[in-house]
């Protein structure tokens, strides 16, 4: 029997095939730039796709450069990174503000230039018209929203009293490249962390189920 000598190994004077097994696979590098104000939902239908698209071998790298904008639009996506299959990077560019700062910690990983940074601050709303009832209840409503939104995006990146600053006195936060080098790999525990528990509590919980 003779074989195709790119596929032997040679052991003394005999030889043996190695049973190469060659599989081709193909993975996919979207690039999305997101800069400017973010603005509607609509407006992200293609990226919006490619997040529902992308699978596990491929990668969805964002070009991040913006001050905020709106907020429906900033949850909506974030949520969808959430559910994203791929592995996703976000290049932080030289204006990473408000909501925007939001997309970039829902990342994987991130690339930090020199120039990059990123502000936190609360979120902007009129109180609007109405009856003085009306406009003290959207208040309330906005306040909790916010609150809630803040609390669950931030933890992890800023610290309790960096929270309560930006909660509760108005401020907002900057920080720069080498803040963002220091910053970004213990939010990226933090959030494996928090995975981990999720995972625990629904094993528990069916496990829970099992038995009774």
């Amino acid at each position: 029997m003779k074989y195709n000598t790119s596929n032997i190994e040679s052991i003394g004077k005999e030889y043996y095939p190695m049973n190469i097994i060659t599989e081709t696979r193909s993975s996919f590098r979207h690039v999305v730039p997101i800069t400017g104000d973010i603005g509607e939902i609509y407006e992200y239908g293609e990226f919006v796709k490619i997040l529902a698209c992308a699978s596990e071998g491929d990668e969805v790298y964002i070009q991040l450069s913006s001050s905020g904008g709106d907020f429906n639009t900033c949850d909506y996506l974030c949520r969808r990174m959430d559910e994203c299959e791929a592995k996703i990077t976000v290049e932080i560019g030289l204006t990473c503000a408000s909501v925007a700062s939001a997309i970039a910690l829902h990342a994987h990983a991130w690339v930090i230039h020199s120039s990059s940074t990123m502000t936190i601050e609360s979120c902007s709303h009129s109180t609007g018209y109405g009856k003085e009832s009306d406009v003290r209840a959207r208040t309330h409503f906005v306040e909790r929203v916010n609150k809630e939104w803040i609390e669950r995006t931030y933890r992890g990146f800023l610290s309790e009293h960096e929270l309560n600053d930006v909660l509760n006195n108005g401020k907002d936060l900057n920080f720069y490249s080498d803040d963002l080098h220091e910053r970004m790999p213990r939010h990226k525990k933090y959030r494996q962390e928090c995975s981990d528990r999720e995972v625990e509590e629904i094993i528990k919980y069916w496990k829970n189920q099992g038995t009774a």
